[in-house]
């Protein structure tokens, strides 16, 4: 992988605008960048993002990412 790629920003998550918010919290709370995507239009006009709002990691940080993903998922759900 090469210092480019490890940069490129990746999609690992898509929910609504305060699931985005909440979980960019989470991830920058343990130390990785993350940033959203489509959060203000999102809240603004929900009917122009069918897909909702995206959480955006650096290449380089997504595997540790995925793992607060998964823990931030299971406290939803509980």
């Amino acid at each position: 992988m090469t210092d480019s790629d490890k940069t490129k920003l990746v999609p690992i998550f898509n929910g609504t605008p305060i699931e985005v918010e909440m979980l960019c919290e989470v991830l920058k709370d343990n130390g990785i960048e993350a940033s959203m995507k489509n959060q203000i239009i999102g809240t603004v006009a929900p009917h122009h993002t069918l897909d909702g709002a995206d959480v955006l990691v650096m290449e380089k940080d997504k595997e540790a990412a995925l793992k607060w993903v998964e823990e931030f998922k299971n406290s939803a759900e509980s």
